[in-house]
């Protein structure tokens, strides 16, 4: 989605559940507009954390809701560390025929597979599920295969007034685009599994006189030890998160940013 987009709108990590809440893309070519909506990941309903019991009830719910699902396997891990639950699902998504909603398979992160013969391995193993309109092999990061199925999508579109304004990042947008991109820089500094144990929020969002944001957000948890390993050895982690994150706002947002972080001990909400 980001590829397509242009721009930051979803935090890209390597670790599972990066996304935690449904994010809205918008691409615009020529007449025609197209929306994304990222969301969470399919999680196993077996997992009973409340924070991923929430994310998998948001995935599942938004299965119907759309015009085309476009479901994406990553055809690297599949081959080197398959996981029947992953095949499974694939496999139950693309049984049945959709009367409302078209669904396409999209194995991405093709330019991670060396040979050929692999790709088609796996391309034959889905290939006679009904569900599934269109099957893509794509790369998100170099852009391989996106214009097949950006050109695909395009043909899918109907007839009916835009739904967002293509030339206007609306607030709400640069609200969440400033809570992925620091949640991506977090994900990115911090290797234990605190990032799946803190509330993130945004606690302030100000336009001052001189056009330039000032952004204030928090990182809640909840232990100390949960705290310091976070804000780190004399502020280093917290201010470098801060640091990359205020700098790539600064160039997505087009203007000056004054990103502020806080981190404290609280009480976690799951939402």
């Amino acid at each position: 989605m980001n590829f397509m987009v242009g721009k930051k709108i979803s935090a890209v990590s390597r670790k599972s559940n990066t996304t935690t809440h449904e994010m809205l893309g918008v691409m615009t070519k020529g007449d025609t507009q197209i929306c994304f909506f990222d969301t969470p990941g399919l999680i196993s309903k077996r997992d009973r954390r409340p924070d991923v019991k929430v994310r998998v009830e948001s995935a599942w719910g938004s299965l119907n809701l759309y015009d085309m699902l476009i479901v994406i396997v990553d055809v690297h891990r599949h081959l080197t560390k398959p996981d029947s639950r992953v095949t499974r699902l694939v496999m139950n998504l693309g049984k049945e025929e959709q009367q409302k909603q078209k669904r396409v398979l999209c194995m991405n992160k093709i330019d991670l597979v060396e040979a050929k013969k692999d790709l088609l391995k796996v391309a034959d193993q889905f290939k006679d599920l009904p569900g599934y309109e269109r099957y893509f092999m794509i790369s998100g990061l170099r852009g391989s295969g996106i214009k097949d199925l950006t050109q695909y999508m395009m043909e899918q579109a109907v007839k009916k007034p835009w739904d967002e304004d293509p030339t206007v990042m609306s607030e709400d947008m640069m609200k969440n685009i400033s809570l992925e991109v620091v949640r991506e820089k977090m994900l990115h500094h911090i290797h234990q599994e605190i990032p799946y144990v803190i509330d993130h929020r945004l606690m302030n969002w100000n336009e001052l006189k001189d056009g330039s944001l000032r952004i204030e957000q928090h990182f809640i948890t909840t232990k100390q030890s949960q705290r310091q390993i976070l804000v780190g050895k004399k502020g280093s982690k917290i201010g470098r998160i801060g640091m990359e994150a205020n700098e790539e706002l600064r160039s997505l947002f087009k203007r000056e940013v004054h990103l502020i972080l806080l981190v404290r001990v609280g009480r976690v909400n799951i939402r």
